[in-house]
């Protein structure tokens, strides 16, 4: 079939596009010359080849301009149709214009918590467990020194066998990392060195760790009387460096006893040393004032 390209016209298409004759508009609106005289290309042998008018193509739709709303179903009744009875002013679906949307979306799935089955604990062999056991008695003892019944208490925590932390405490102790004696001198001189504790305070901590009996006892004799009543008097004199403490002596003596009563000192010393420190520091003031 015979094609021209079109110079453009009222028939709505592109410039430049090749177009077969027969559609060329002959309804008087092309600007292709005089629509009553007949055109040069209806003589040609291609003419008679031109569909029937019917079926030709028409005219593209017109599309909307920009920001114009174009009806199409599913959007409402079309104006002028009535609404059904019962309907209201806003539909069918009650007062809320957003009812419809809402009533076609379909409601989340509810999610099912099936329960899992617990998994099998994973069985270790005895050199898995010494593995996993000697590398928890370094990390405990590498923080800080630790007696053996500490150790022990950690590795059953760690679900270690007994007879495996038996064991490898045993062999700690032959190469002197565990050793409850120098572990029971060393803590008896720190907490009386850093918090002041009587030989009684003492004792409860070290029962609390495992050591108890004679070896408590033989790391306790580094603590005598003497050592016991200085560091009793040297706490004393850190507390009265305060001037209120000598506004009233009855409540700074209560007080200080108690302080020392709960640091392990029998209530005799502490009732003694307290009274003679304090006449110490404000005797001299107190008597002046009087």
């Amino acid at each position: 079939m015979s094609t021209t390209k079109d110079q453009g016209g009222s028939s709505g298409s592109q410039q430049g596009t090749e177009r077969p004759l027969w559609s060329f508009p002959a309804d008087g609106n092309s600007d292709w010359g005089d629509p009553i005289a007949i055109p040069a290309w209806a003589d040609r042998e291609v003419a008679a080849e031109a569909p029937a008018p019917e079926s030709s193509p028409g005219p593209p739709e017109a599309k909307p301009a920009f920001g114009e709303r174009s009806g199409h179903a599913g959007r409402g009744p079309a104006r002028g149709t009535k609404r059904g009875a019962g309907q209201g002013s806003r539909g069918q679906w009650g007062n809320n214009p957003h009812s419809s949307k809402r009533s076609s979306q379909r409601p989340p799935r509810a999610r099912r918590n099936e329960p899992k089955e617990p998994a099998e604990p994973v069985e270790l062999s005895d050199g898995q467990y010494a593995t996993k056991g000697r590398a928890i008695l370094l990390r405990q003892l590498t923080a800080s020194s630790k007696s053996r019944a500490q150790l022990k208490t950690k590795l059953l925590e760690k679900e270690i066998p007994e007879h495996i932390a038996e064991e490898l405490l045993e062999r700690f102790e032959e190469v002197l990392l565990v050793d409850d004696e120098a572990f029971a001198e060393g803590w008896v001189r720190a907490r009386a060195r850093s918090r002041g504790l009587a030989r009684s305070a003492i004792r409860r901590e070290l029962r609390d760790k495992g050591i108890e009996g004679q070896m408590a006892e033989t790391a306790l004799e580094q603590l005598d009387d003497d050592s016991e009543e200085a560091t009793a008097r040297d706490l004393l004199e850190r507390k009265l460096r305060a001037p209120s403490m000598g506004a009233d002596k009855d409540k700074s003596v209560r007080r200080l006893v108690g302080m020392l009563a709960r640091k392990g000192y029998a209530p005799s010393m502490a009732f003694r040393l307290v009274n003679e420190t304090w006449e110490e520091r404000f005797g001299a003031d107190s008597e002046h004032q009087g």
